[in-house]
């Protein structure tokens, strides 16, 4: 511009002297057509100049903008089908453009949520169908790290072909983040409110001097601004009405909290928590505090105060400048309740986590266990088995030669008949531990099966003999009749041998255990006292909590209790403890007996 400038002069100024030398007649004429024409180019030069300035000032404006609210430029081809986006947008979404670009629509459809794109493809449609002025949508776009990000997408239709058929179209992407938003205005509003006090401040001292400056200032403020003497309004301006919704003369002469509530929010007595600050204020301590004011038709809202001494015409006064903050407040509440009610969820989350952990734990340990009372019942099976075929043998030899012995004379030998019977009560004992171990280790799972409560106690002790032997004294005080329920044999025997066992441990050195057996009406009571240790009153109520345990590390893994009371539990029974330390436990048993 400035060379095609400087040319046009130098033009104009040879042809000048060309004149001046060949028609010097005529100059006068023809120089005077010349330089308003030359002053009207140099003047259009000089405002295209300007123009190129502010255009090139505004894109560097526009483009700090766009910077600076995060917002993408698109524009969509539809004859070529691509997509074209500014290489902010790509920041946002944690890509380099040259990851996804060309972009096309499709590569679009797989980048925004498929129920956002569902929703917002109709409203685009319709746009282009000249339906819709403008094209808005809110959409759901997957950042590169597999989150989703908020927009807002706005577009229009800018060239169409004859037959009106949309060609080109341009719009916006602005990134959404209202909690963001929300935090970056709170500290805003907070900056703004400290710089608008130091202003006020200063301002204040300034037009101390000057009241007609200080009345422009005074009337022109968007904030309340009101002049306090003593405990009384003097003066306001008019903005103090529209914020307390009365008239001057209503507001005028009366005391500071007579517009407020009786106490403020935190439970303070408004009348002397004013009187105080005021006071400080008159002292030059500058206050600074939120405050909520009652208007005269009781409606309550919030302001943030300042409070500065000031002094006009020699005269002390309390400038208070009040900024309505019931917005802010409203948004710091609506904060408050949604990080509690976040915190209370996580809190609620935690522990039904905590608690399915446990549940699965206690689960996965009482499987392990069960597998091994399985494992532990085939094992017995097999070793029962493998027993009796001897034992047979043996009962064989032992009645043959019982047969042989009374056709002879050696019948009556004392010494033999002696060891005849000793090898008859080992054989009888044995077959009565196979026994007891065949009920033991019975496997079928239904509780239907007819149990004889008194024989599977009577196996139950078989099978603990020599744990219980010359240390353990067992006091048999069985109901008179039978006792036969409904069950599983297989669990009745592992309830009582749970049971039996625990009652021995607690036994130090030597001790007794009574068992008690009774009809009640339709129930049946089985009993298990014994003179252990006992145990605290603080840990009966967690003697079935799984893997809890008053033995020593190492002897009881806590399970055996529990899984009884659960064995109980499908009996349709209950079970219930009894104890004192140092004085021994008492077990009952409660099942349902059936009415004949």
């Amino acid at each position: 511009m400035d060379g095609l400038l400087f040319g046009s002069l130098l033009i104009l100024l040879l042809a000048y002297f060309a004149l001046l030398f060949f028609y010097i007649e005529e100059f006068e004429d023809i120089l005077g057509a010349l330089i308003p024409v030359l002053f009207a180019f140099v003047f259009y030069s000089i405002i295209q100049k300007q123009n190129a300035a502010k255009i090139e000032q505004n894109e560097e404006r526009l483009r700090l903008a766009i910077d600076a609210t995060r917002a993408g430029l698109w524009d969509l081809n539809f004859a070529t089908g691509r997509l074209i986006i500014s290489d902010a947008w790509f920041d946002i979404i944690g890509y380099h453009p040259s990851e996804l670009r060309p972009l096309n629509q499709a590569k679009w459809k797989k980048l925004v949520h498929p129920e956002d794109y569902a929703a917002a493809h109709p409203l685009f449609v319709q746009h282009l169908k000249g339906l819709n002025e403008l094209h808005e949508a809110t959409l759901r776009i997957q950042h590169k790290n597999g989150n989703w990000l908020w927009f807002q997408s706005r577009g229009k239709v800018i060239a169409q072909d004859q037959s009106n058929r949309a060609v080109r179209m341009t719009g916006t992407l602005i990134d959404l983040s209202k909690q963001k938003e929300l935090e970056i205005s709170l500290k805003n509003q907070l900056a703004e409110n400290q710089k608008l006090f130091k202003e006020n401040a200063y301002q204040s001292s300034k037009i101390a001097d000057n009241e007609e400056k200080y009345r422009v200032l005074y009337e022109n403020s968007m904030d309340a601004i009101i002049l306090i003497k003593g405990q009384e309004f003097i003066d306001c301006n008019n903005i103090t009405c529209q914020f307390f919704k009365c008239d001057r003369d209503q507001f005028i002469g009366e005391a500071p909290y007579r517009f407020s509530p009786k106490t403020q929010p935190d439970g303070r007595l408004s009348t002397e928590e004013a009187r105080k600050a005021i006071e400080k204020a008159e002292k030059g301590e500058a206050q600074i505090f939120d405050w909520q004011h009652q208007r005269p038709n009781g409606e309550l809202f919030d302001v943030s105060v300042s409070l500065n001494a000031l002094h006009i015409n020699g005269i002390q006064y309390v400038q208070a400048v009040l900024r309505d903050i019931t917005e802010k407040k409203r948004i710091e509440a609506e904060l408050k309740n949604y990080r509690k009610n976040l915190e209370n969820l996580v809190e609620q989350r935690t522990a039904e986590l905590t608690q399915a952990m446990n549940d699965l734990q206690n689960t996965q340990a009482q499987l392990i266990q069960s597998e091994k009372m399985a494992s532990l019942g085939i094992l017995t099976a097999g070793v029962a088995h493998e027993i009796n075929n001897p034992l047979n043998f043996i009962m064989g030899g032992y009645r043959g030669l019982e047969i042989y012995l009374n056709n002879t004379e050696l019948h009556t030998d004392p010494d033999l008949k002696k060891l005849m019977g000793s090898i008859k009560i080992g054989a009888d004992r044995a077959i009565k531990i196979v026994k007891g171990l065949n009920q033991f280790s019975r496997s079928k799972e239904s509780f239907d099966e007819k149990c004889d409560l008194h024989a599977i106690l009577e196996n139950s002790l078989t099978l603990l003999t020599n744990e219980l032997k010359d240390r353990v004294e067992i006091e048999r005080n069985f109901n008179e009749q039978p006792l036969i329920i409904l069950g599983n044999i297989g669990n009745l025997h592992q309830v009582f041998i749970n049971i039996i066992h625990n009652a021995s441990d607690a036994i130090a050195d030597t001790g007794k255990i009574i068992l008690n057996t009774r009809q009640e009406a339709d129930q049946v009571i089985i009993e298990c006292i014994d003179n252990g240790d006992g145990v605290s009153e603080e840990d009966l109520p967690q003697l079935t909590v799984p893997f809890f345990t008053t033995k020593e590390q190492g002897k009881g893994t806590g399970l055996g209790l529990s899984i009884s009371y659960g064995f109980i539990q499908k009996h349709n029974g209950t079970l219930a403890f009894e104890s004192k330390l140092h004085e021994g436990t008492k077990v009952t048993i409660t099942l349902p007996y059936p009415s004949k």
